[in-house]
């Protein structure tokens, strides 16, 4: 039997604009961006404030957040971080190490806005040098707006945080990275803010966008191209480049554990279409809640709850070691994190789901 989730706490982010990019290794996919208004966003806090359950019981602690894959990418976005203070539950509104570094290189007003919050940290992504990053975000120009940020950020105090998503498009280019990152001294440059820079090497999760980066995953016999003072440099090292396949397949293929998987918090997010997802995993057809609108906010929180929709079924009940043996290669150099290559599991069994009901 499906485990039933706690619906005492739940956090309710609303893609209210949407992003600038479509990254290709973003686990959110590509989603039509929107325009909702404020009113908008009150009308939809409203209906989980008001929510009861059968038993007449309500959600006790609720966070709303006006974003999903773009922070304050809104125009109105100063007036809507005070809205999702007023609306969630008193100290549940959250800020992340993350802001739009696409607004940081548009909006002279917004650095010095972010820099009046907490934390005082902006994480920025690359995928190498120019060209490489530009291709991966699919911007022209992206890599310079990422240069121009990490100045912005540091002009108001804010601290940046670096991390490189490596393909085997990049291996030619990590030693320029690394020589670029030293020559802009970020770490001198943050300590004399009584700040501190971070860059790690970030694995890539297989799952919505990032499936079709799968040709382009790093094997065991390429981290020899990776430089020494680039990974002395990464917080975690490699860490997060994770095992061969081959090695993970052998642990997992006698696990009769269902994934499980788990987020940090009781989340769901609503896209622009107002269709609702867990925040579990890829926002996908099988991890559908339903639609806000057209099913109705009972039948939204009824299906993430009791977890009747395929995504969550899969979840607690097939056999790790079934889905390794369906999708694992017991020969594959390529290298994941563990919880990583289940979600490329968990995503090519959906994706037969999917075709098997058509």
């Amino acid at each position: 039997m499906a485990k039933q989730r706690v619906m005492n706490e739940l956090g309710v982010m609303f893609d209210m604009a949407g992003c600038p990019n479509r990254c290709r290794h973003c686990w959110l996919g590509c989603h039509r961006n929107g325009n909702a208004t404020l009113d908008d966003f009150r009308a939809v806090a409203r209906l989980f404030t008001d929510w009861q359950d059968e038993k007449g019981q309500g959600i006790e602690t609720l966070s709303f957040s006006s974003w999903w894959r773009e922070p304050d990418f809104h125009g109105e976005y100063q007036a809507l971080w005070k809205l999702e203070q007023e609306l969630s539950s008193p100290g549940k509104a959250m800020r992340y190490e993350l802001l739009s570094s696409w607004r940081l290189v548009r909006d002279d007003a917004y650095a010095q806005w972010a820099a009046t919050l907490e934390p005082r940290a902006c994480q920025l992504t690359f995928f190498g040098m120019e060209k490489t990053t530009d291709w991966a975000i699919r911007r022209k120009g992206a890599f310079q707006e990422q240069l121009l940020a990490t100045e912005r950020l540091l002009d108001v105090g804010i601290a940046p945080r670096w991390q490189i998503f490596i393909t085997k498009r990049c291996m030619h280019e990590l030693s320029d990275f690394t020589r670029l990152m030293h020559s802009l001294r970020l770490h001198e440059r943050c300590n004399a803010l009584g700040l501190e820079f971070e860059f790690f090497i970030g694995g890539l999760a297989p799952e919505g966008n990032g499936f079709e980066l799968e040709s382009e995953r790093p094997e065991y016999s390429d981290i020899a191209f990776i430089p020494a003072d680039m990974i002395s440099a990464s917080k975690h090292g490699l860490d997060m480049l994770g095992k061969p396949e081959h090695e993970l397949y052998a642990e997992l293929v006698e696990n009769t554990s269902p994934p499980n998987m788990e987020p940090p918090m009781h989340s769901i997010a609503i896209n622009a279409d107002y269709d609702v997802y867990p925040n579990i995993a890829e926002p996908t057809e099988w991890w559908r809640l339903g639609n806000l609108k057209k099913d109705g906010l009972h039948a939204v929180l009824r299906a993430y709850r009791d977890e009747t929709i395929p995504g969550m079924r899969a979840n607690r009940t097939i056999p790790i070691a079934e889905l390794v043996r369906l999708y694992g290669n017991p020969h594959s150099q390529k290298l994941y994190d563990r919880d990583d290559l289940i979600s490329r599991f968990m995503h090519q069994w959906g994706v037969d789901y999917m075709q098997s009901k058509t």
